[in-house]
């Protein structure tokens, strides 16, 4: 049986370099909606289900900070690449904290962006692991930690990344270098900070339960049950 070609909603306000990151990805097997604006984008989502989202940050109508907020309003899991030539620290933290799966600083290579695509529509064995943490049920592919009281605490991806590599590593250090370049690889970005964000982001997560994420300075990071 043939499988269905993954989707992807492309917005960028450059025509012309969207038109050819379109026909690059659609060259390599993708089915494309674009447009330029924002507002069509998000008229465009739920017409057409993408599997994927590709947002140049500075867009008329809405830009793609805000368009990635309403769409993560309603959608958790879909994942979001920024593509700007915005490169300021704390642009790039703002798209993390949004929720963005990945951020594409142009200028940048047409293979490069295939690159990232598929490693964001890639999906991995490990993530149909269950993790029993207490209380707690942690499920990587849906990226939720269930509670038993019935509510669901919704992880980001990074968030989830670096949630996962915890949990595989249980009450052990991991150390920073290693946890950088599985959650991001060899993007250029500042390590020390985005990982600091990172952590602080999933701490304040799980600031209701007895997991804490400890700080061993200038070493690494570690998953622990807190102790009552």
């Amino acid at each position: 049986m043939m499988r269905m070609a993954q989707k992807i909603l492309l917005a960028d306000d450059e025509v012309n370099f969207g038109y050819a990151m379109c026909e690059f990805l659609k060259m390599n097997g993708y089915d494309l909606t674009f447009v330029n604006d924002g507002k069509t984008a998000f008229e465009k989502y739920h017409i057409f289900h993408p599997d994927l989202l590709l947002f140049d940050v500075n867009m008329p109508e809405i830009d793609g900070f805000e368009l990635a907020k309403l769409i993560r309003a309603v959608d958790k899991n879909i994942p979001i690449i920024f593509i700007t030539s915005i490169s300021d620290d704390s642009s790039v933290a703002n798209g993390f904290e949004i929720g963005c799966s990945d951020y594409l600083k142009k200028p940048f290579g047409l293979r490069e962006l295939l690159i990232r695509v598929q490693k964001c529509l890639s999906i991995s064995t490990k993530d149909n692991d269950i993790y029993t943490l207490g209380t707690l049920n942690y499920s990587p592919e849906e990226r939720c930690l269930f509670q038993q009281d019935g509510t669901t605490i919704t992880l980001s991806f990074y968030e989830n990344k670096l949630l996962q590599l915890l949990c595989q590593n249980f009450n052990q250090i991991c150390k920073n270098g290693d946890l950088f370049i599985n959650i991001w690889g060899d993007k250029d970005i500042d390590s020390k900070k985005s990982l600091e964000a990172l952590a602080s982001h999933l701490r304040k997560k799980l600031s209701d339960t007895l997991l804490v994420v400890e700080n061993i300075r200038g070493v690494g990071y570690r998953l622990r049950k807190e102790e009552l």
